[in-house]
């Protein structure tokens, strides 16, 4: 009952207020072919297992054999890779991101966190370093993204999680590191930022709604909990309300965080009205990414399997797993059998599917 009130007066609040290069014929043509094949309502015009592999992006590490990563991408059919840490020589990214296209009849989103200062996987000087804390005018935002987007572009990455649209002002917080300074100015700094990689040819992921507290809680090691009323929520978010009005913005980062006045049992990445109030009020579109399920915040209470059922079945359309990338086999094998179970619809995962395909297609262009 109490969900259903908050439900109620969040439609009342509602109602108030690719690839990095040019991709050979072949990978356009068959790309080109599946986006049609999504418009489509027979659910059984793609594969069962293709749709569900594309709902998939894992990490990888220099430690992990290249053959190892590339044998998950063309036998489960995964839709992307997360370049977790560089090798000691960095242009063998390029190796990696084409070996991993080649292996895969779909094109990949290989993606990376460059965010520039505390989270960087490229720290070489040759890399713009600039940290968000350190850009403050709409030029300055483009020019980084611009620049940066290049700098992956040239080693295959035609995706990077950035920028950060959380929401922080404490110096002690966890997020405060890694966020722009003024408060009033994340959304137009964010989409300048959205503009310049994709003007560099890279699709930008913004992150992490609903915006982590701002407090020294790390999701990657415990469960934050946002403890706001429904009003505060709403101001809260904000940022990501007026990013996504921009209309930019392609995919979109959840982060692991509690919203008890919204859903008292589910963390955000899990939660069908978390989830369903960014669709619904906020007016996202877009592919929703989670975050890392190996994180803490998740991996405390539920196992990958369940943990991206359970995504799925709350509205994201894409599953992260990127520091424990040996679990993918057994979490794609679980999420196949929920769909033929009846757990999981197989319209939801056809949803779910189509928006990846689209931001693939868009990405291309």
């Amino acid at each position: 009952m109490r969900h259903v009130f908050i439900n109620i007066l969040l439609f009342a609040a509602c109602l108030c207020g690719f690839l990095f290069v040019k991709n050979s014929g072949e990978f356009s043509r068959n790309l080109s072919h599946l986006i049609e094949q999504t418009t489509e309502p027979n659910y059984e015009s793609i594969p069962l297992k293709t749709q569900v592999g594309q709902l998939f992006a894992i990490g990888h590490w220099p430690n992990i054999p290249l053959e190892e990563t590339t044998r998950r991408v063309h036998e489960l059919q995964l839709g992307g890779v997360i370049v977790m840490a560089a090798p000691e020589t960095v242009t063998d990214i390029q190796t990696w991101t084409q070996t991993w296209q080649a292996s895969s009849s779909i094109p990949l989103l290989i993606s990376i966190d460059q965010e520039g200062g505390l989270v960087s996987r490229l720290r070489g000087s040759e890399y713009d370093q600039t940290a968000q804390p350190d850009i403050a005018t709409t030029e300055e935002a483009y020019e980084v993204a611009q620049g940066r987007a290049v700098e992956l572009q040239a080693l295959g990455i035609n995706t990077n999680y950035a920028p950060v649209l959380d929401l922080s002002v404490l110096p002690d917080s966890f997020m405060y590191g890694r966020v722009f300074r003024d408060p009033d100015a994340i959304a137009v700094l964010g989409n300048a930022m959205v503009r310049g990689y994709k003007d560099g040819g890279v699709a930008a992921v913004p992150k992490h709604f609903p915006g982590h507290p701002d407090t020294r809680d790390d999701s990657h090691i415990t469960l934050p909990r946002l403890d706001l009323t429904i009003e505060e929520y709403v101001s809260h978010t904000q940022p990501f309300t007026d990013s996504i009005s921009d209309g930019n913005i392609q995919i979109l980062m959840t982060a692991h965080v509690l919203v008890p006045a919204l859903d008292s049992d589910f963390p955000a990445t899990v939660s069908p009205i978390v989830l369903r109030d960014l669709r619904d009020r906020i007016g996202y579109g877009g592919v929703i990414l989670t975050d890392d399920l190996a994180m803490q915040a998740i991996s405390d209470t539920w196992t990958h399997e369940e943990a991206a059922i359970l995504a799925l079945r709350a509205g994201a359309d894409m599953i992260m797993l990127a520091a424990e990338p040996e679990h993918i086999d057994t979490t794609v094998a679980a999420v196949l059998a929920a769909v033929e179970s009846g757990e999981l619809p197989r319209e939801r995962v056809w949803e779910a599917y189509s928006r990846v395909m689209e931001v693939k297609g868009n990405i291309d262009n």
